[in-house]
């Protein structure tokens, strides 16, 4: 925070609406995800356990809180594996979730103005994913025609395991830039620095990390890399970063160079690496000629790799040296979409392969309907029936399908998915992937059997003319939520808004 502005203090942020916002925040989770809500932690208790008694409990805490008594619990540590990436989750404690909560929704408000504006996750408003996919297009999209042929330079880079490496003393001297260390707030949240845990019924105590699957370690982790976002932005590049993804476009190389050594010596003076995998210097070029590469032959341990091209009349020339080597492409994938050099945006081949798997599965889980078809023109119907159910009634789909048809502006490759569809259906109406099936049901045919078209749907979501699939989704799940609880074992309350309700409804 600005050095005029005086440190934060528990009483002054506090207050015990914000209690109740918090707790209504994770009472009401269960409504989308109802698994959750029987989840337990070291002391044993369902959600269901502590609304038996919610206002008297919510009351404690308020009571703990404003006394200054109140202390965190042991987390219980989960250890899953995601997409064979191993994953620590520590579980609190019901009470402490709501706590938890609370420190990160009134520490996210007041700090909101003083995060980097080029920090887009875990941010309170006017940020978010979308966001920041839409203004990485906008800063690839050439500002004049003069300067068309002109290649920008991209720098990617991830932090590896960034919630598990992140070290607690230096995390702490920045809070105490922000907070009074003489304060409870202080303690609350040193506490969760240094949180306890207990794994296979051991109770440790974190050496390094914060607690990944808490509210706060998402404070924690835009708290900790504010005076780094700070740094790069200095360069003057483009500068973007999710989470733990980091993104440079610049103009100039010098400038991408500078940016790329001032941002890996941040990194290691933060004590946190970059995946090597994940790292890239990159040269972004709007034509399909190759980029003419200059190798600096002083150097000896360069490769002289040189890729000869031009653009019209004017050669394009990238100095390569040594570690600020960049290579030439003509797009690049990040936050799970294409990008190419003048902003256009497309799916990254397993997006691509996620939304044909959709179909696969739809097809699939209905086969016995539409193998009892009598006639393939009928059986046609019945597929493309299915296939618009997919994009248009199947809810959780429907938010997938809409979410990236809202990003993705390269119809080409939307055209090309939309041609996949068609070969799908009439490779199980006739068997095998075969072009002469089109001469006994054409594409027009199956358009007007009903068969989607993403092209035309990506169009109606671009004008207006459908309604956001978001909350739809959400209203579904919320009726399947109340659906799935309402009919439970006598140990387990059916979830409702108003949790003393659920629990009196169990006895």
């Amino acid at each position: 925070m600005p050095p005029d502005v005086p440190p934060l203090r528990w009483r002054a942020l506090y207050r015990e609406a914000e209690l109740y916002k918090a707790a209504l925040r994770v009472y009401t989770k269960p409504l989308f995800q109802w698994r959750k809500a029987l989840s337990t932690s070291t002391d044993g208790r369902t959600l269901y356990d502590f609304a038996a008694h919610g206002l008297r409990s919510l009351d404690a805490l308020h009571a703990a809180l404003v006394r200054q008594t109140f202390a965190f619990r042991p987390a219980l540590a989960l250890h899953y594996n995601f997409n064979r990436k191993p994953r620590t989750i520590y579980l609190s404690p019901w009470e402490d979730r709501i706590v938890d909560l609370l420190l990160y929704r009134v520490l996210n408000q007041r700090l909101h103005g003083w995060f980097s504006p080029n920090s887009y996750a875990y941010r309170d408003r006017g940020h978010g994913l979308d966001v920041c996919q839409s203004r990485i297009a906008r800063a690839l999209r050439w500002p004049a025609p003069l300067t068309h042929n002109a290649p920008l330079y991209v720098v990617k880079r991830d932090i590896t395991d960034y919630f598990a490496s992140v070290n607690h003393d230096l995390l702490l001297a920045k809070v105490a830039e922000l907070v009074a260390p003489d304060n409870f707030l202080f303690d609350l949240l040193e506490q969760r620095v240094r949180f306890v845990y207990v794994d296979n019924g051991e109770p440790r105590r974190a050496p390094v990390g914060i607690p990944f699957g808490t509210a706060v370690a998402c404070l924690f982790a835009n708290v900790f890399l504010t005076e780094f976002d700070r740094a790069i932005e200095s360069t003057g590049v483009r500068y973007f970063r999710y989470g733990d993804d980091l993104l440079l476009i610049a103009r100039e190389r010098a400038t991408a160079a500078a940016a790329s050594r001032l941002l890996e010596q941040g990194l290691a003076t933060l004590q946190l690496r970059s995946k090597p995998s994940h790292e890239a210097n990159l040269v972004l070029t709007g034509r399909d000629e190759a980029c003419l590469v200059f190798v600096d032959h002083s150097r000896r341990d360069v490769a002289c790799n040189v890729s000869v091209g031009a653009y019209g009349d004017e050669a394009c020339l990238v100095s390569t040296h040594g570690l600020e080597s960049f290579t030439p492409v003509h797009d690049f994938r990040h936050l799970g979409l294409l990008f190419r050099a003048g902003g256009d945006v497309s799916l990254a081949r397993e997006k691509s392969h996620k939304l044909q798997n959709l179909f696969r599965f739809a097809f699939r889980r209905r086969r016995r309907t539409w193998k009892k078809a009598a006639t393939p023109v009928e059986r046609a119907r019945l597929l493309a029936g299915i296939a618009a159910e997919t994009v248009e009634s199947g809810v959780r789909n429907v938010a997938i399908f809409d979410y990236y048809l809202k990003h993705v502006n390269d119809e080409r490759q939307l055209r090309r998915l939309d041609r996949w569809l068609a070969e799908e259906v009439l490779s199980l109406v006739f068997g095998g992937h075969k072009r002469g099936h089109f001469r006994q049901i054409s594409f027009a045919e199956l358009r007007a059997l009903g068969l989607p078209s993403l092209v035309h749907r990506r169009r109606l979501l671009r004008s207006g003319r459908i309604a956001s699939a978001f909350f739809i989704w959400r209203q579904e799940r919320a009726a399947r939520a109340f659906g799935r609880t309402a009919v439970r074992p006598r140990a387990r309350a059916a979830f409702s808004p108003l949790p003393e309700a659920a629990a009196k409804a169990s006895l």
